[in-house]
């Protein structure tokens, strides 16, 4: 198995495409228990909701309108070395601004995916 990294991705939000330094997405899935007595103490479970969250570090510049609470039309998170894209919609939960004396301001932008998060191969 060879090691892969992850160095391309954008987020589209409003009309303004932003590149991505980092990102992360957890997906995420409810089991629900269904044991009874029949189950002989042994716990048994169904598969129940599926859902995803996520953030990325973006550059913060000028051109930046991303606000909490907006919709991420677009988020396109790919992987180098192999052809998975994922892709999804999701609303901004959260915008953490910062910078220091010797960098570029840079901000964190977490979210919550609206509906799939798809992944597909190109």
């Amino acid at each position: 198995m060879a090691e892969i990294s992850g160095k391309l991705g954008s987020i589209t939000c409003d009309g303004l495409t932003k590149g991505v330094k980092s990102w992360s997405l957890d997906l995420v899935g409810d089991a629900l228990e269904t044991t009874d007595y029949e189950d002989a103490g042994i716990r048994t479970y169904i598969v129940g909701c599926s859902g995803w969250t996520g953030s990325c570090e973006i550059n913060w510049d000028t051109a930046n309108t991303i606000t909490v609470g907006d919709v991420i039309a677009a988020l396109v998170f790919s992987i180098v070395g192999t052809t998975e894209v994922y892709t999804g919609e999701a609303i901004v939960t959260g915008i953490s601004v910062s910078s220091s004396f010797d960098g570029v301001v840079t901000a964190s932008i977490t979210f919550q995916g609206s509906g799939a998060c798809t992944l597909t191969s190109a």
